[in-house]
């Protein structure tokens, strides 16, 4: 299932986006970018999201952490 265009801090955008979101897939916040891993959390098995300008997996996070501290999510560049 393709991914929405937004996502916000919901129990339900939550659960579709670590559901559906796959390795290399860019997120858009606001003042920011991630990437989705190939890494998995070992609680609750989401995919772990890292700063697009990052080279390392240094300060990834969880795809629901990343909703629960941004509020919300896009999945292109918000525009300004």
């Amino acid at each position: 299932m393709p991914l929405k265009a937004h996502y916000q801090a919901t129990r339900a955008d939550t659960a579709a986006l670590a559901q559906h979101a796959q390795p290399g897939d860019r997120l858009y916040v606001i003042g920011g970018e991630f990437i989705v891993t190939d890494d998995t959390s070992a609680i609750g098995g989401s995919h772990m999201v890292r700063p697009a300008d990052s080279t390392t997996t240094h300060g990834s996070i969880t795809i629901p952490q990343l909703l629960a501290r941004c509020g919300a999510v896009f999945t292109q560049p918000p525009t300004q």
